[in-house]
């Protein structure tokens, strides 16, 4: 039986970059518009690379 695992924080992210994961959290700020990725724990510019669609 395996249980399911919530990503973790990197242990050198930012105070600034756990805020506005927040923010645009409690904010219901569209993907699209954020400047945070809540999937990689990361600014969403430094993980653009992982988000490229297939076939585009």
């Amino acid at each position: 039986m395996s249980t399911a695992t919530l990503p973790r924080i990197p242990a050198d992210v930012s105070d600034e970059l756990l805020r506005k994961l927040h923010l645009e959290a409690v904010w219901n700020v569209p993907l699209t518009e954020r400047r945070t990725c809540p999937q990689h724990l990361n600014w969403r510019d430094l993980c653009a690379h992982l988000h490229v669609k297939e076939g585009a």
